[in-house]
């Protein structure tokens, strides 16, 4: 019986993705406590229901917790080996956006202070359970059409796969430095196309912006030995059973020299058979200014 729970923030797309693995043939529940996730599913194993597939989804509202970081649904995923977590996360900016535009209260609305602080809070309780989920889907940047095809693939995915997925992204310093990435690089060490007149108002996605940041060879050196390493770290994740790799690359503005390195990163990869998803997140901002 192939069993898959899903658990994660609240607003980062739990009951999409229910309704997705529904249409994919799962015997779906929404909002299950954990004490009876391991009860109903013990009770299917010993049925005759002829259910082979089954999705549950259960959050901070369950009381996922019973002391401390022991629950029954750990000891469960412990002894099953046929069943998945699934953790579906997304940035804190994101969510309190996504709370905005449909007026839901958050589920530790009434028990902290405001929006922010009920997402930070609810990401504390849950460190722990993503820490140890098989996979672990940042919804921030993607539709429903694209999490259907991440579920497929999932889905379809051999035991035996070696190389995890590596997600890449760009940002600048000044906007704050991204949460949750597995590994973060500074390049702002590096000669800043922003003080030539002719690259200010272009990116790391032109070619010109590039040859720039590349013709260092510091940079060159440097761009050298960060791939030798990710090439040697990136396989090793498998081994604790990590199927998703965050590389953040940062510079000042997130524009020019952060968003050189994360392209020619994710291209180089991308040759070497990695399933790669590439983000410059800060690449817009501040463009009227320049």
């Amino acid at each position: 019986m192939k069993t898959i729970i899903i658990t994660g923030m609240s607003g980062a797309g739990k009951s999409q993705a229910i309704q997705i693995l529904e249409d994919l043939g799962f015997f779906c529940i929404d909002n299950l406590p954990p004490q009876l996730i391991v009860i109903f599913l013990n009770l299917c194993k010993q049925s005759a229901s002829g259910i082979e597939n089954i999705a549950l989804v259960t959050d901070v509202r369950g009381d996922i917790f019973v002391n401390g970081n022991s629950s029954p649904l750990e000891d469960y995923l412990d002894q099953d080996k046929d069943a998945e977590l699934f953790f579906l996360d997304a940035t804190d900016e994101v969510l309190v956006s996504r709370y905005q535009e449909t007026r839901r209260a958050h589920p530790l609305a009434g028990s902290t202070g405001n929006l922010l602080e009920a997402i930070q809070t609810e990401r504390t309780m849950l460190d722990h359970f993503k820490e140890i989920s098989d996979e672990v889907i940042d919804t921030s940047n993607i539709k429903v059409a694209e999490l259907k095809k991440k579920f497929k693939a999932l889905l379809k995915k051999e035991e035996h796969q070696t190389k995890p997925q590596v997600n890449i992204y760009s940002f600048g310093f000044k906007y704050a430095p991204p949460t949750g990435a597995d590994f973060v690089f500074d390049v702002r060490f590096l000669p800043n196309p922003f003080y030539k007149k002719e690259l200010r108002h272009l990116t790391g996605e032109d070619q010109a912006v590039r040859d720039y940041v590349m013709s260092s060879s510091k940079a060159k050196e440097f761009y050298d030995k960060l791939l030798d390493l990710l090439e040697f770290v990136i396989p090793e994740f498998t081994n604790v059973s990590k199927n998703t790799v965050e590389i953040a690359i940062g510079c000042t503005g997130g524009q020019h020299r952060s968003v050189t390195f994360a392209w020619l990163l994710e291209e180089a990869l991308k040759a070497k058979g990695y399933e790669t998803r590439l983000r410059h997140r800060d690449i817009t901002k501040n463009r009227l200014e320049q």
